[in-house]
């Protein structure tokens, strides 16, 4: 009795000795089971990249400026692509790179299908003789001749948003008056010029702008108006009035020496 329960006890220990290699070996199968389908998830996907290429693309939006040729043979290049491979991203960058691009937004559209949609900037005001300003205050690469009938909106040292706030500002202040803004400039000093429709240039210097605004309107059409047609400047820097550079054949017979001229009008 005692051999047999010393074996059954060795062969408990055999037993026990050996069931740990059984269980590590379970979990290594237990492993590969969950491999198996990620590579052939892996595997599936790369081949629905090449099962599934771009086979049209949907292009919306506007273009009085914007080429749309050009465009077009840029998303041609997009053609053939894999619908999941696609980089989208870099597809954005292509089109915002043109100057007159504003935004853009690309979208997949199951299966074989991609919807590009273009916002073009629109110009308010000419920048300088080769940029524009959009209505959101950014300034492009445009060829400003063609933009003639826009007003020039200029500041030196000053971001593109305030001038544009400062125009629209001034705009609103001359309606009052029936007149029209069509040129702001803004020096590097901080000097404000302006100039209305009718052609009569403004100078505002720099600080209390509004204030000076409100003495020049309060008298524009009982005073200024009238004789228009003899001023060339006004000159608005002075505190307690202004001066009027008088056009020259205003001046005939006179024997001042300048067309610069103090006046209490």
């Amino acid at each position: 009795m005692f051999k047999f329960r010393k074996q059954a006890g060795s062969q408990a220990k055999r037993n026990l000795a050996t069931q740990p290699t059984r269980l590590q070996w379970r979990k290594s199968y237990n492993w590969g089971f969950l491999l198996v389908p990620l590579l052939l998830g892996g595997f599936y996907l790369d081949q629905m990249k090449q099962m599934l290429p771009i086979r049209s693309i949907q292009l919306q939006g506007s273009f009085e400026n914007l080429d749309k040729t050009e465009v077009e043979a840029t998303l041609q290049g997009y053609l053939g692509q894999g619908f999941f491979s696609l980089d989208i991203h870099q597809l954005q960058q292509a089109l915002k790179a043109r100057s007159w691009t504003e935004s853009v937004s690309v979208r997949r559209v199951w299966p074989d299908k991609i919807r590009v949609v273009i916002r073009e900037k629109k110009p308010v005001a000419r920048w300088d003789a080769e940029h524009l300003l959009s209505d959101s205050a950014r300034i492009y690469l445009a060829n400003s001749a063609d933009f003639a009938h826009l007003p020039l909106v200029h500041a030196d040292n000053h971001p593109p948003s305030w001038a544009l706030r400062e125009f629209y500002h001034l705009q609103a202040r001359f309606e009052s008056v029936d007149e029209r803004l069509v040129t702001l400039r803004v020096d590097s000093r901080g000097a404000l010029d302006i100039e209305l429709i009718n052609g009569l240039q403004i100078k505002l210097g720099r600080g209390a702008i509004d204030h000076k605004i409100d003495r020049l309107v309060n008298i524009y059409q009982q005073q200024i108006l009238p004789r228009r047609e003899q001023i060339e400047r006004l000159d608005l820097r002075y505190s307690n009035g202004f001066a009027v550079a008088w056009k020259k054949e205003a001046l005939q017979g006179s024997d001042k020496a300048s067309i610069w001229s103090n006046s209490n009008v």
